[in-house]
C-alpha cells in the first residue's frame, strides 16, 4: 500500500515512521529541506523536497498509484487544497489535518464543504477529548472503549499497597469478571499467564465491562476519586475544545495564559471558565488561584520542557492529579521517573486515527497503540469466512505475544477463557504486541 503524506512536522515525522514500521510504502513530501535532512537514513520511506500542493511533485511521487494521501503542514488551507488535488487523480483516499474550529465544524455539518477530502483529523480536539476520559477515571494512565463503549480497558499503576501485590494472577478471583492483558514491567511488556506474578510499580492494562470497572479497580487496589476543579496551562485550541466540554459537564475550570490579549479572545468564546492571566511558574500566583484546591492540572503548552515543569512545580504544591501534553514521546517515561502522572503524546493519538482509518475494513473495526506504543489493541469482527469462526480458543494457534481480550456478542460482554468458541457476527479484542500485531491480525481475518 502506497502512502503519501505531505507535511515533515511532528505529525508527519511520527506517522511516517510509524507507517514504515507496519510495512507500508511511504513517500514524505516537505517544502523545506532542513526538515527532512537525513531523515531516509533514519526512516525507510522515500523523501521529496517540494510543494505538496503541486501536480508536478504529486506526480513525482506517484500520486497515480497511491492507496491514501496525508496533508498534515502546519497550514488548515495547504492541507485542503493539497487533498484537493490529489483527489482528482481518481479513487485515493484523502485525510486532511484541520486545526480551526471553524473548519472543523463546517466539515462535520456539511460533508460536501470540501469535496476533496475523505476524512478530517483536528489534533487540537483529539488531545481534548483524551484528556476527558482521563478525567473521568483519574487514576488511570490510559482510558480506551471498545464494542460500542460497554467494554473498557484502562492502564493502572500498582502500588505497593495493593491487594494483589506479590500475588499469581490465577489467584485473584473477583465477583466481577475481568482479564489482565498485559504488564509492563521496567519498560519489558509481558502477555501473563496464570502463573505470573503481580509486584509493586507493575502497569497493568486491564480489561472488563464497562459498568463494572470501578469495583474492578477496587479489587485491584485503585479507588476511582471524584473531580471537581480544573486548572490548564495555556490557551490554544487545545485548552479551547477541552475547557468547552469541560463547562457543559459542569466542571469548576480555570486556564492560565500568560499572553494577555490571547487570554481575552479566549474567555470571549468560553461561558464560564475563567480564563487568569499569569505565569505558571510563579509560586505566589499559583497560590492565590487556589492551586491547593485543584484535583487536576492539564499542562498544554507547545513547548514539551515548559510542560514538564509546570507539571512538577504544581504536583508538588499538592495537586493530586496532572496531565502534560508531551510531544516528545521519550519524554513520556522520564515523567514517571520525576515523580510525574500522565504524559499524553498528540502525535500518538492522530496516529492512531489515521490507522484506524487505513485499516477500517468489513472486519477490522479499530486499532490502538497502547502504552507509549509498547502493544497495539485491535478490534475485530469474525465473519463465516474467518479461519476462527467455530473454534474454540484453547485449540487456536494465535502468535506468542497476542490473545483475545473480549468477546461482544448479541450486545453481551463475554471476558473469555479457553473453552469459549469464536462465532460469526462476534465482536473481539485482540492485545498483541506491535512486532506480532500484523500477524495476529491477519490469523483471525484470514
Amino acid at each position: 500500500m502506497l502512502v503519501i503524506i505531505v507535511g515533515a512536522g511532528k505529525i508527519g515525522f511520527n506517522l511516517a515512521k510509524i507507517l514504515a514500521r507496519e510495512d507500508y510504502d511511504v513517500v514524505l513530501i516537505e517544502k523545506e529541506k532542513a526538515e527532512v535532512e537525513n531523515l531516509e537514513e533514519y526512516l525507510d520511506i522515500q523523501v521529496l523536497i517540494g510543494d505538496g500542493v503541486k501536480r508536478s511533485v504529486l506526480e513525482k511521487a506517484g500520486v497515480q498509484a497511491a492507496d491514501l494521501f496525508i496533508a498534515v503542514t502546519a497550514s488548515d488551507e495547504v492541507n485542503l487544497v493539497a487533498c484537493m488535488v490529489a483527489k482528482t487523480y481518481g479513487s485515493i483516499k484523502t485525510v486532511a489535518r484541520v486545526r480551526n474550529p471553524e473548519y472543523a465544524y463546517l466539515s462535520r455539518r456539511k460533508k460536501e464543504t470540501f469535496p476533496g477530502v475523505d476524512y478530517f483529523i483536528n489534533p487540537e480536539l483529539i488531545l481534548a477529548k483524551e484528556i476527558i476520559k482521563l478525567i473521568d477515571v483519574p487514576e488511570a494512565l490510559d482510558v480506551v472503549y471498545y464494542a460500542e463503549g460497554k467494554i473498557q480497558l484502562l492502564e493502572l499503576k500498582i502500588t505497593a499497597e495493593a491487594p494483589i501485590v506479590k500475588r499469581q494472577i490465577k489467584d485473584l478471583k473477583a465477583s466481577n469478571v475481568f482479564l489482565i492483558a498485559a504488564i509492563v514491567r521496567d519498560e519489558q511488556v509481558i502477555i501473563p499467564r496464570g502463573e505470573d506474578f503481580i509486584y509493586p510499580d507493575d502497569t497493568i492494562f486491564v480489561l472488563a465491562k464497562t459498568k463494572e470497572m470501578i469495583a474492578v479497580e477496587h479489587f485491584l487496589g485503585t479507588k476511582r476519586t471524584q473531580v471537581e476543579h480544573i486548572m490548564i496551562f495555556g490557551g490554544n485550541y487545545t485548552a479551547y475544545h477541552l475547557a468547552s466540554i469541560l463547562e457543559i459537564r459542569g466542571y469548576q475550570v480555570k486556564i492560565i495564559e500568560p499572553d494577555y490579549q490571547k487570554g481575552v479572545e479566549l474567555s470571549q468564546q468560553l461561558q464560564t471558565a475563567m480564563v487568569l492571566h499569569g505565569n505558571p511558574t510563579d509560586l505566589n500566583f499559583l497560590a492565590n488561584e487556589g492551586i491547593d484546591n485543584i484535583d487536576v492540572f492539564v499542562s498544554l503548552a507547545t513547548d514539551d520542557q515548559l510542560n514538564l515543569l509546570v507539571s512538577l512545580i504544581v504536583k508538588d504544591l499538592g495537586v493530586r492529579r496532572t496531565v502534560a501534553r508531551v510531544g516528545r514521546t521519550d519524554y513520556l517515561a522520564l515523567l514517571e521517573k520525576v515523580g510525574l502522572d500522565i504524559g499524553i503524546s498528540p502525535w500518538v493519538l492522530i496516529a492512531n486515527r489515521i490507522l484506524r482509518f487505513i485499516r477500517h475494513e468489513h472486519d477490522l473495526l479499530s486499532i490502538t497503540l497502547l502504552g507509549n506504543e509498547h502493544a497495539e489493541m485491535a478490534e475485530l469482527l469474525v465473519t463465516e469466512n474467518s479461519p476462527v469462526a467455530y473454534r474454540q480458543l484453547k485449540v487456536l494457534d494465535f502468535p506468542r505475544g497476542s490473545l483475545v481480550g473480549s468477546i461482544y456478542r448479541e450486545r453481551e460482554v463475554i471476558i473469555p477463557r479457553g473453552d469459549d468458541f469464536l462465532k460469526p457476527g462476534d465482536h473481539i479484542t485482540l492485545f498483541a504486541l506491535p512486532d506480532v500485531a500484523a500477524k495476529a491480525i491477519k490469523y483471525i481475518t484470514g
